[in-house]
């Protein structure tokens, strides 16, 4: 039989309201419907295949606020997404093994439900403490974001969810609904991502088995089955703000019928280009969910919506959500909407009915009596949840502008909403099937990134090797270049700074604008002539600066780290503010040893940690020295690409040459520094 998904039922839609709505809505005969799976406002019906295409026609003309389509009982599956699955499932069974090895994931047992109340998309929050609510809470692993399982003493009940908030005796997580287990004695445990998984899963299978519907022209050519068309370029559409590759790239963006692709090397205003591609798609009317992997992301294309005067809605919980943004979450919105007091006064109640059922102390209850305290206090939240859903729907329908995470794309919340035009960002730094998820909701597709900085963490070895760690993005400019745009001028780092990349990485196209083109650390501070270099490598080779192995195979460079301290220290006194100057290695280790010896206010981080992010001053300690030329992950060169372009006016490189020398990329850069006189030899910092 084939399978008629619905999704956004009314919240508290039972197997019986579903089983209902297909008999009185759409006219099913009873003896047709097979079996229901529900989950929370989701449900899969199986149906003869004839009956579940004129289902769901029925139900879109009769209850256009669901979203119903047909996986078929025979839909093939693309061979990419088989092999996305595959690795999905790899991803899964590693991080698993991960948890069950690492002792900092045991279970926080004990746990009593102190508190849970209502949240947006019908979810419910639950405070846990210890036995003792005012007692400090055992040492644990658990952080905000943290995906958990919540279980009962007797492992009966069990619900999954995220936690929200972390404090020094209390816990707080959101699951799927109401918690009706018992109170005391409960665990939590740290758990694999299995919403976001699922949310990359049921993305492709939509995908795979849609027919006749946009999802399945832009499926065609995603797959590369089509090739991607474009109407004729507006070249009215130019802003003063923005130079020409700029301008260029929003107009191909708004002149693609299916997808166009920003290339932003670093420094080029990639941020400001999606922006104005924004703007113009919302100044001609139209809808926009503008998506990236991470929260920092997200929160950085609010930032630039608002600053162009966008009226941008954030979805995301607030301890993830930058603070000076929480004005714009749709949880704040909803919160202080007029209707929102209703719905705490109802909340309230409920939880005074919760209490009185739970604690007879003087007599005992009549037969029932609990049961329907209960009963009343469940028909109270759902009222309560109905009102939020119901604000929530006002506030999303009069937003131009919707922003989250790619798997914060929340069927629960966004409804049947579909829109005109979504936008990847970061799309270099996700694996594929998170790119799916928004297809299934848009016209056309805005993917931006660069595919020649760091690819997305892959934790499995068998998933790199199956491909895992290629982006959409990277396959799809591969494939159609013509439907890319590169940023070409950027305004971060000097000309010597930025040349490097550009010959290895952007074909030499790189452009340093004049504001930015000679600018050095004599502008700031009274520099000698070697300060004021704008690149400077430091050759350990001969010196004896060996790396050595900690515990956790990371791995660190003592000598190596003294020298950078050395050199932070030489500005400081120079009157270098700390907070302008950032250290970065590749290797944790390194990190953590530079983090115990460095001054206060000078930000120390992995290479991975600050790619985004700048500073006017960036040493880089490179680490590996040893005997065999043994590189690691150094061979990664896309890793140095973003260490190399992270400092505006001061590059400090420190390695052995005699180490990386012996691979072609390190060979280069050797080659570079030398041609522009920017070598030293470590020998020259002994006095």
């Amino acid at each position: 039989m084939a399978k008629l998904h619905l999704e956004s039922l009314p919240l508290g839609t039972t197997n019986g309201g579903v089983f209902k709505l297909l008999i009185e809505e759409a006219g099913v005969n009873n003896r047709d419907i097979g079996r229901i799976q529900l989950q929370r406002r989701t449900a899969a019906i199986e149906l003869p295949a004839d009956v579940c295409g004129r289902t769901q026609r029925k139900l879109a003309e009769s209850v256009p606020e669901l979203v119903g389509w047909v996986e078929p009982d025979d839909v093939e599956q693309p061979a990419l997404f088989r092999q996305f699955e595959r690795c999905l499932n790899f991803e899964a069974k590693e991080q698993e093994e991960r948890i069950a090895n690492d002792p900092g994931s045991l279970r926080l047992k004990g746990l009593r439900l102190q508190d849970q109340w209502s949240a947006l998309g019908g979810r419910m929050i639950c405070r846990l403490t210890g036995k003792n609510p005012q007692a400090r809470m055992p040492m644990h692993g658990l952080r905000v974001g943290s995906p958990i399982v919540l279980l009962s003493h007797n492992g009966e009940d069990r619900a999954r969810g995220v936690v929200t908030r972390v404090f020094s005796t209390s816990l707080e997580v959101a699951i799927g609904g109401l918690w009706e287990g018992e109170e005391d004695k409960l665990s939590v445990a740290i758990s694999t991502d299995e919403i976001a998984r699922k949310r990359q899963e049921r993305a492709m299978l939509k995908a795979a088995s849609a027919c006749g519907s946009r999802t399945a022209e832009l499926r065609d050519v995603l797959l590369e089955l089509q090739s991607p068309s474009f109407d004729e370029r507006d070249e009215s559409l130019a802003s003063p703000q923005l130079n020409a590759s700029q301008q260029a790239a929003v107009q191909l963006a708004l002149s693609a019928r299916d997808f166009s692709i920003i290339h932003g090397p670093p420094g080029t205003g990639k941020t400001i280009t999606l922006a104005e591609i924004v703007r113009a798609a919302v100044a001609r009317g139209e809808k926009v969910l503008a998506c990236a992997p991470s929260n920092l992301a997200v929160d950085n294309l609010v930032e630039r919506f608002w600053a162009c005067g966008l009226k941008a809605v954030r979805l995301g919980h607030p301890a993830r959500v930058s603070e000076s943004l929480h004005d714009a979450l749709l949880e704040a919105l909803v919160r202080e909407h007029p209707d929102a007091k209703l719905a705490e006064k109802l909340v309230s109640e409920a939880k005074t009915l919760f209490r009185k059922a739970d604690r007879f102390t003087r007599s005992k209850p009549a037969p029932g009596e609990k049961r329907s305290l209960r009963d009343e206090a469940r028909e109270l939240l759902d009222d309560a949840a109905r009102i939020q859903q119901q604000t929530l729907e006002r506030l999303l329908d009069d937003a131009p502008v919707v922003c989250c995470t790619l798997t914060g794309v929340d069927d629960d919340l966004l409804g049947a909403r579909r829109f005109d035009l979504a936008v990847i960002d970061e799309a270099c730094q996700t694996t594929e099937p998170a790119c799916w998820i928004p297809v299934s909701r848009s016209q056309r597709l805005v993917i931006a990134g660069d595919h020649c900085q760091l690819p997305p963490t892959i934790v499995s070895r068998e998933a790199e090797a199956a491909g895992f760690g290629v982006s959409m993005l990277e396959r799809l400019i591969a494939r159609y270049p013509q439907a890319a745009q590169r940023l070409e001028l950027q305004y971060r780092m000097h000309a010597h700074i930025m040349e490097f990349s550009s010959l290895e990485f952007y074909d030499g196209a790189l452009l340093a604008d004049p504001s930015v083109e000679a600018h050095s650390l004599t502008d700031l501070i009274a520099a000698d002539e070697l300060w004021a270099k704008p690149v400077q490598f430091f050759d350990t080779a001969g010196a004896d600066y060996q790396e050595e192995q900690d515990d956790s195979s990371s791995r660190t460079n003592p000598r190596e780290a003294e020298l950078v301290v050395r050199k932070v220290n030489q500005l400081i006194a120079l009157e270098m503010p700390p907070e302008q100057i950032a250290v970065i290695s590749p290797y944790a280790a390194q990190v953590r040893l530079l983090r115990e010896s460095l001054p206060g206010g000078v930000e120390c981080d992995s290479v991975d940690g600050f790619q985004g992010r700048e500073q006017e001053v960036v040493i880089c300690s490179l680490v590996r020295s040893n005997e065999k030329g043994e590189i690691g992950f150094l061979a990664d060169v896309r890793r140095m690409n973003v260490a190399m372009t992270r400092a505006k006016r001061k590059l400090i490189v420190i390695g052995d040459s005699s180490t990386i020398g012996g691979n072609e990329f390190y060979a280069r850069f050797l080659e570079y520094v030398e041609s522009m006189d920017a070598y030293h030899s470590v020998w020259e910092e002994i006095d």
